[in-house]
């Protein structure tokens, strides 16, 4: 995975290319699906830490910013619905950035 996915290299792609954000996040659900969690988790921390930040996520789902740090490394094992709430509170938290101030 190292060879594949440089953590800063993306974190500057997301910042310089704007639809960057809808590809990893739909990357991140084909992932999901296809069973390769451990990747999906490692692509949603980065993309969480390039974006709204952890902070915002932990306000939308309810739980401790630490917490959700924790769920996507390495080698532990969130719940199914934790995940997939920290998976769509991303994806919300990403639509409500790229709308215009005058819709928010």
């Amino acid at each position: 995975m190292t060879a594949l996915f440089n953590r800063d290299a993306w974190v500057t792609l997301i910042g310089e290319e704007p639809g960057t954000k809808d590809v990893m996040l739909k990357e991140v659900r084909r992932l999901i699906i296809a069973g390769d969690v451990e990747t999906a988790k490692v692509m949603l921390r980065t993309l969480i830490t390039a974006t709204c930040g952890f902070p915002v996520i932990s306000g939308d789902v309810g739980r401790n910013p630490k917490s959700i740090m924790r769920m996507l490394t390495p080698d532990t094992d969130p719940g199914i619905k934790a995940f997939m709430a920290v998976v769509n509170a991303t994806e919300r938290q990403l639509t409500i950035n790229q709308m215009p101030d005058t819709e928010r």
